[in-house]
């Protein structure tokens, strides 16, 4: 260990800690608006939105996702960690892929309709037409697709099966 085993275990131990918190408040803040979008509630998708918006959850999230990732190559440079061997390389192409869903139409789509949401419980849209478009939300797509990434990617950090 380059680093001296101290150094790479609290990296590694901010690293696992971060990502618990970065996973625990990104999926979390999810699993309230699957819930509300399949149950058609436009009252509780304006409260979840407006509660989860900047700085929310979904901020501290990505902030402790994003020092999750320091913490993780932190952890791999000082613990003397092949960079490029088969899992890490796995988990920086799985990681890529959660962020690339989470920019693609369908998540695009679920921040829409929270926002119709917001504006139906102030009066300045049909709470109706929400519910319509409620429907169109593709909500299993993008919310599977994270947990299953989110899992995958833990999966290959604790079996570092390549």
């Amino acid at each position: 260990m380059r680093g001296g085993w101290k150094t790479v275990l609290i990296f590694k131990a901010l690293h696992i800690l971060s990502m618990f918190a970065a996973v625990t408040a990104l999926v979390g803040t999810e699993v309230f608006i699957v819930l509300a979008i399949w149950r058609r509630d436009v009252q509780a998708l304006a409260m979840i939105y407006r509660l989860t918006r900047r700085p929310g959850p979904t901020v501290f999230g990505l902030f402790f996702l994003l020092a999750g990732i320091a913490f993780g190559l932190l952890t791999a440079a000082t613990g003397g960690f092949d960079l490029l061997a088969g899992w890490l390389i796995a988990a920086y192409v799985l990681v890529a892929a959660l962020i690339l869903v989470n920019l693609s139409p369908p998540k695009q789509k679920v921040r829409k309709v929270a926002i119709e949401a917001m504006e139906a419980e102030a009066g300045q849209r049909p709470v109706e037409e929400v519910v319509r478009n409620m429907a169109d939300v593709p909500m299993a797509n993008y919310f599977i697709t994270n947990v299953v990434l989110l899992a995958t990617i833990i999966a290959d950090m604790v079996l570092k099966p390549f």
